[in-house]
């Protein structure tokens, strides 16, 4: 690869120090380098990396785990691949640290690296003509500081789960190292063609995560507990809330058929970084 894009998170890079350094080792290389305006956390990403040049081989991402999913939702309508290099706190999902960018870089010229694609759950909502897209999760959750409330599981038409709750987290493989994780969901490797189902906080003792196949439909529906209020439930796509449930409304989740195209340098194994992250 030739031809670079580079990106920051503006909170991380404030003064553009990291995006500079990195854009002038890549032309010292004899590669084509563009700089895009960093991004600014709470504002869309996508405007920003609307700015990408046509022709553009890699996109380069200076941050953490919630820059890289943002910038890499962003990408998916793009034949560009993401690096991500991490100037955040754990950065799971970046494939290097700042001081092993340069050498990152280097594998990425020579073609020296994996690729991992990354699709997106798709969501449509409410019986509302909304749709919002996630790589890590999309939840289901109580309302600011409503009791428990009761949710109604569907996979493929079929109810495999009722029962009160603080929510539920519908992740993809590279969302079980997340939310799902802390909830007391199973880790998956990245290239698993699975689901995970995982209930928050459940107030029973049959309520277990359930790993379904990536082709099933899953549907959350929200039902009337015995003290429902009106806008029942959140939802919120990779840590973003995208709108409220009412009593009676469902929201349902499918693998879509947009992927991000991720790099890994290194030769460092999943289970590594999980031993080495996590």
């Amino acid at each position: 690869m030739k031809r670079f894009c580079i990106i920051a998170n503006k909170e991380k890079d404030p003064e553009g120090r990291y995006v500079a350094e990195l854009a002038e080792f890549l032309r010292a290389q004899g590669c084509s380098v563009n700089c895009c305006e960093p991004l600014v956390p709470g504002e869309d990403a996508e405007e920003r990396l609307k700015k990408v040049p046509s022709g553009t081989e890699c996109v380069v991402v200076l941050g953490g785990d919630g820059t890289f999913l943002h910038a890499a939702k962003a990408m998916l309508s793009s034949e560009a691949a993401i690096l991500g290099i991490n100037l955040g706190t754990l950065g799971f999902l970046t494939s290097a640290e700042y001081h092993g960018a340069k050498e990152a870089l280097l594998k990425v010229i020579r073609d020296e690296y994996s690729e991992l694609s990354i699709p997106a759950l798709t969501l449509e909502m409410g019986g509302r003509e909304y749709t919002s897209t996630a790589l890590n999760e999309i939840v289901v959750s109580r309302n600011g500081f409503s009791r428990l409330i009761r949710l109604q599981v569907l996979i493929d038409g079929e109810i495999v789960s009722d029962n009160l709750s603080d929510g539920v987290i519908v992740s993809t493989p590279i969302g079980s190292t997340g939310y799902s994780l802390s909830a007391g969901g199973p880790i998956v490797q990245p290239h698993a063609r699975i689901l995970l189902i995982t209930p928050i906080c459940p107030h029973t003792m049959q309520a277990r995560p359930l790993a379904v196949s990536d082709a099933d439909v899953i549907t959350v529906r929200v039902l009337k507990g015995s003290r429902s209020i009106p806008e029942e439930a959140v939802v919120s796509a990779d840590g973003d809330e995208i709108g409220k449930l009412n009593v009676g409304e469902e929201i349902t989740i499918r693998l879509g058929a947009s992927a991000a195209r991720v790099l890994r340098v290194g030769g460092v194994s999943f289970w590594e970084r999980v031993k080495s992250k996590l």
